[in-house]
């Protein structure tokens, strides 16, 4: 690895670090907040909305992944032209994305309030009207992002400059969560509260659009538009399309199958869990596409192989550590974190819980795989896997959430979850048998045999806990067991590592030394 190369990756992961540990943080105080002060079906509208216009703001995301792909190349040869007229392209597609979002949250907006019930904290029907302008307010926020500042997000993220991405959102997100903490103290309706924390988006906004103009003044937004460039765009939306949809499947089937908000509330918390575990591995893999990317651009196929057969190593370690500790404490966490919670809603879910971890294991047993396809951009090539994975998590996880749904809405839930494992099992088989051949040309018995060890070491972790530990009642208590639990979930993982992967352990060591050699050159 370059010293160029390593101290971008270096920054970028710092940055994404703390940005990521800000969203967790803040991504903690926000669901409290709303079930205290406004109640746990408003918490659950707000968990099922939000998991719906994420999905609908994924029409920029294969935009986002073919503008990334296709600016590799002509940045890393300093080809202005070319970059000015994939930016031309991008700006017309990302406007043209902005009003189909907009359509389809008007849409959705005029819907919901007529199929999904909710009340306020007092037990109180909320009116339809009501629910309609929460839900505007609620995705103003996604409005903004299209027509203001995607574009100039996607540029400085190609550029390996993702450092810069995360200063600017954490800016506005910090903003944002002070909004929510300091308004329904001051007695706000909650419409008010979630239009405010929108309208933030714009200090993010302002902050990389002011970064562009200065870093990449050669830029002509309104040059001759390359639309050839982006032609993988639609191909790219099926996979972003797929990945988000897995991630928010859980909330998603389970309005449509249960309606029942509360519910959907206690779903929210759980998934709240696995959510800022997802954020903690992001803060290595944010920016690892554009290193990828450039790797495979120059030629350099044994360099490319070395970095993903460690970047794959790490991770799968990563996800047996963070998700065999949390598997034992996410329901001692849960039960604390909705101390003194009144309503009906009960949050005491343990079998929910546990599903909640398979989901994010299963979902992650991909990821390494999923880069891969956004970094070489065969997005083309792997539609059929993300039909494959979307028809069999809608299929099995409605049909085990009607099966279940006369034993009760949360055996429903479960059911749902646990269709949801079926489907990224699935997507995992198949990646399996297209990325080792086609992108890594890496042998796929050791991709499939590190993902089995991540499988094994996770039970390994949460098992002797769960069968011989009592949970801790207080929170210090608990985050104490839990920093005892990560020691010794990082001492199981690197004992298995070491005893089944460790050419592959010894030249990550490697490489993570060399980073921390290099960080500040």
């Amino acid at each position: 690895m370059s010293t160029t190369r390593t101290a971008r990756f270096v920054q970028n992961t710092l940055s994404t670090a703390l940005y990521q540990l800000t969203a967790m943080v803040m991504g903690f105080i926000t669901p409290r907040l709303m079930i205290l002060y406004y109640g746990s079906e408003i918490n659950g509208l707000i968990v099922s909305v939000t998991e719906f216009l994420t999905y609908f703001k994924m029409l920029e995301a294969g935009l986002a992944a073919s503008v990334n792909v296709a600016l590799y190349e002509p940045l890393a040869r300093h080809d202005h032209q070319a970059v000015s007229g994939i930016a031309s392209a991008a700006r017309l597609f990302y406007n043209a994305a902005g009003w189909m979002f907009t359509g389809l949250t008007v849409a959705f907006t005029i819907a919901y309030p007529f199929f999904v019930p909710v009340r306020d904290l007092n037990g109180l029907p909320v009116s339809h009207l009501s629910v309609m302008v929460l839900i505007l307010a609620m995705g103003l926020s996604g409005m903004l992002e299209f027509f203001t500042m995607a574009r100039y997000r996607v540029l400085i993220a190609a550029d390996q400059r993702t450092y810069v991405v995360s200063l600017a959102s954490m800016s506005s997100l910090m903003l944002s969560t002070a909004l929510i903490v300091v308004l329904p103290y001051l007695g706000m309706d909650v419409i008010v509260v979630r239009l405010a924390a929108s309208l933030t988006i714009l200090v993010r906004s302002v902050l990389l659009s002011r970064y562009a103009k200065k870093h990449y003044p050669y830029v002509d937004p309104h040059a001759e538009p390359n639309r050839a460039a982006l032609s993988t765009r639609w191909d790219a939306l099926s996979v972003e399309l797929t990945n988000v949809f897995q991630q928010g499947a859980g909330a998603i089937l389970g309005t449509v199958v249960t309606r029942d908000a509360g519910l959907l509330s206690v779903y929210g918390v759980y998934h709240m869990v696995t959510v800022g575990l997802w954020g903690i591995l992001k803060m290595g893999t944010t920016g690892i596409n554009s290193i990828f990317g450039n790797l495979l651009v120059s030629g350099r196929k044994s360099a490319f192989q070395r970095a993903y057969r460690d970047f794959e190593c790490l991770y799968y370690m990563l996800v047996s550590i963070l998700f065999g500790a949390a598997a034992v404490l996410i329901v001692p966490f849960v039960t604390l974190y909705t101390h003194g919670v009144t309503d009906a809603a009960n949050y005491d879910a343990p079998l929910l819980g546990m599903l909640i971890i398979a989901e994010a294991v299963t979902n992650h047993a991909k990821m390494p795989m999923d880069l891969m396809i956004t970094t070489s951009g065969k997005f083309r090539e792997v539609r059929s896997h993300c039909f494959w994975q979307i028809g069999l998590t809608v299929v099995c996880g409605t049909a085990l959430g009607l099966l279940l749904m006369p034993y009760g809405t949360m055996r429903a839930l479960c059911g749902i979850v646990a269709g949801v494992c079926v489907g990224n099992l699935a997507r995992t088989v198949l990646q399996l048998r297209f990325i080792p051949k086609e992108v890594t040309g890496i042998p796929w018995q050791k991709t499939a045999w590190r993902i089995v060890r991540m499988f094994v070491t996770t039970v390994l972790i949460a098992a002797p806990c769960l069968l011989l530990v009592d949970p801790p009642q207080r929170f210090f208590s608990w985050a104490m067991y839990g920093v005892m639990l990560v020691l010794y979930a990082s001492a199981v993982t690197l004992a298995v590592t070491w005893l089944f992967d460790r050419k592959a352990l010894r030249s990550l060591l490697e490489r993570l030394t060399f980073m921390l050699r290099h960080i500040g050159h």
